[in-house]
């Protein structure tokens, strides 16, 4: 067996070893976050294998196996707050790896990220990843913690978080968090002519507020994410104007959650949870009319929704062991509108297209023989605005030796339409509704060999096969308007490699490959923004007996192409942390410089945009402040009581 390896949760809804998963897991530990200066959990993504980043100056995205549209609104994964969905039901994004991710990193445990199908544990969207965050517990968390940050483009953030013991066992964890960020001025060549300079300058702000808060008592966790985030865009949707510093979008993504567990039996646990979840956006962009004059326009979408789920797990006498479960949401709204207010009041949309929807889902693990283990999976979705879907998963793990474990993986996902690719039509202004949407389906093939090559380093090789049917993409209609489409068939295949651990000394290492072919079936072209080669490199060292550490990461993104087929150069970004522990009692100090070499490089956009690209990168740096309350052992009276297991979890 591995040593020491981290633990997974989201893998099959129970705690268990790396090796021991049906898939292909990265765990991003505490540790990590704090010693190589992730901010955001796009940062943490982008230094993970296979994954890649980019930005439109609006939201980011990732992009995975080689699967990373422009304007796909992250939905072909899977993102959760210890377990909980993030997904909305207007867009059915998951593209929270900004500011706009309302959990500060500080708070991070640890992030779990499963490669390949879940859709026999979770249902719609997860086709490529799952990424599970799990949150400091109120019992681990200090009494107190203040944290300020500073960074150039006037970047400011101040985080302020406490957790109290409350009696009879229960203990509250509570953070608050503000940020404000000028941004930078932007130049779009392409858009450098009579009517414009091609310079944004004074439209790139972003501002806004991050709540969390956990209770935990007895078998009941109870959390609470409240989150605000106010945003310019530079370039704007459709035909806005360029660098008008008015044009901004506002989102917001909220949800209550009751969490119980409970051990039934000697060997059996229930879990159920309930909660209500909210979902707000609202853009403003301004038109030039044919007189001169401006159009202010405004699009919004508000969802609210209710959901429960419950899982029941334990072992069966020659079966092995069986988990069950099952879960409904029911829409209370799922409004979409498109409106101008200036220079007289126009309704372009205005529509309310609420779902409910039911998945029932059971999981068996079975132990073949001392080295042979199986997992079985199926998992039945319906609902009521789209069609039955059924989703198996098999994997088998061979433990070849102490040392080397093979998996043989298969699955199948699917991903339903959302609501703003099914509904969305403002009338000719810019988009047309398609509700004969079908779902998108994929199948994958995988094999995993991981490897502990001696006490100090590990190594993992994956190869992957997708075949994916009815993609959903957006494409240029009748008018040059846009619609959502099911265009095509799509291939992928790949090969990943990755060798992590402590080398030489106490330097830890983390170095990764991945070579990545995603093609249409029927032109046999590769797809927009999918690099075929993405390389990366960590490394961190301890300085002067733990109380200061220094590390660096490197990543190599080689040529994206955009929708319009132009061939964007490959971009290789260097990143330098130091930070340091415990040099006073009560203070930490951290500084980073991301992109170091100052490399210019640009990322593809989607088709609404006025151009299918922007440029990214340019050096950035930061310094952050950290005060907390020392958490030395205090009398046994006064000691927080330890949390149930798994609360709020799995």
């Amino acid at each position: 067996m591995f040593e020491e390896l981290p633990v997974v949760e989201a893998a099959t809804l129970h705690t268990q070893t790396l090796e021991e998963a049906p898939a292909s897991v990265s765990v991003i530990t505490r540790e990590d976050i704090r010693k190589y200066g992730y901010r955001t959990l796009g940062d943490a993504l982008a230094a993970t294998r296979g994954f890649y980043l980019t930005d439109d100056r609006i939201y980011q995205y990732a992009g995975v196996r080689g699967f990373g549209l422009p304007g796909d609104f992250n939905v072909r994964f899977l993102v959760m707050l210890n377990g909980h969905y993030l997904t909305e039901n207007i867009y059915s994004s998951t593209g929270w790896f900004g500011q706009d991710f309302g959990l500060d990193m500080d708070l991070v445990k640890r992030i779990e990220i499963i490669r390949g199908p879940s859709s026999a544990l979770y249902g719609s969207n997860g086709i490529f990843a799952t990424i599970n965050i799990v949150t400091e517990s109120p019992v681990d968390h200090p009494p107190a913690r203040l944290s300020t940050e500073l960074g150039n483009f006037g970047e400011r953030k101040a985080q302020v978080s406490s957790s109290l013991n409350l009696g009879r066992g229960a203990n509250l964890l509570f953070s608050a968090s503000v940020f404000n960020n000028r941004g930078r001025d932007l130049y779009v060549p392409e858009l450098d002519r009579e009517t414009s300079s091609g310079w944004a300058h004074n439209a790139d702000a972003e501002r806004g507020y991050h709540t969390f808060a956990n209770l935990i008592w007895r078998n009941w966790s109870v959390t609470a994410l409240f989150n605000l985030r106010e945003k310019q865009f530079p370039i704007p949707w459709g035909e806005g104007i360029f660098a008008d510093p008015a044009q901004k979008s506002w989102d917001a993504r909220n949800f209550v959650e009751a969490a119980w567990s409970r051990d039934v039996g000697s060997s059996g646990k229930l879990r159920w949870r309930l909660y209500y979840d909210q979902y707000r956006w609202r853009g403003r962009t301004h038109l030039e009319l044919d007189d001169g004059g401006v159009e202010d326009n405004r699009d919004l979408g508000y969802g609210d929704w209710v959901g429960s789920q419950v899982t029941y797990r334990r072992p069966v006498p020659r079966l092995g062991t069986l988990t069950v479960g099952g879960e409904i949401n029911a829409d209370v709204r799922a409004l979409q509108r498109n409106f101008s207010v200036a220079p007289e009041p126009v309704e372009y949309l205005n529509i309310n297209e609420p779902d409910t929807s039911y998945g029932i889902f059971a999981q068996q693990e079975r132990q073949l023989s001392r080295r042979w283990k199986a997992y079985l999976g199926l998992r039945f979705d319906d609902s009521l605005d789209h069609r039955r879907s059924v989703t198996p998963r098999v994997a088998l793990i061979h433990q070849r030796s102490r040392d080397t474990v093979f998996k043989f993986l298969y699955g199948r996902a699917f991903r339903n339409p959302s609501a703003f690719e099914q509904f969305y039509d403002d009338h000719g202004l810019s988009a047309l509704a398609n509700p004969l949407l079908k779902p998108e389906t994929a199948d994958t093939f995988e094999i995993a060999v991981e490897r502990r090559i001696n006490g100090r380093l590990s190594a993992v090789t994956t190869a992957y096969h997708y075949r994916l049917a009815d993609l959903i993409q957006s494409v240029r209609a009748e008018s040059d308007l846009l619609q959502y489409q099911n265009v095509a068939r799509n291939r992928a295949a790949g090969l990943e490699f990755e060798l992590n651990g402590r080398p030489w000394w106490r330097f830890a290492t983390v170095a990764s490959l991945a070579w990545q072919k995603t093609i249409n079936s029927r032109t046999r072209d590769p797809l927009p923004n999918s690099p075929a080669w993405i390389a990366k490199w960590r490394l961190a060292a301890p300085v002067r007996t733990d109380r200061l550490h220094l590390s660096g990461g490197l990543q190599y993104l080689s040529a994206r192409r955009t929708l319009g087929g132009a061939q964007l150069s490959p971009a290789c970004l260097l990143d330098v942390t130091a930070t340091t522990s415990r040099l006073h009692p009560n203070f930490d100090l951290q500084f980073g410089v991301r992109n170091l070499a100052d490399q210019r490089y640009y990322d593809p956009i989607a088709l609404a945009h006025a151009v299918d690209r922007i440029e990214s990168g340019r050096r950035t740096a930061f310094v952050k402040l950290i005060w907390h309350i020392s958490t030395d052992p205090q009398p046994e009276s006064s000691q927080k009581r330890a949390a149930p297991p798994a609360a709020g979890l799995y």
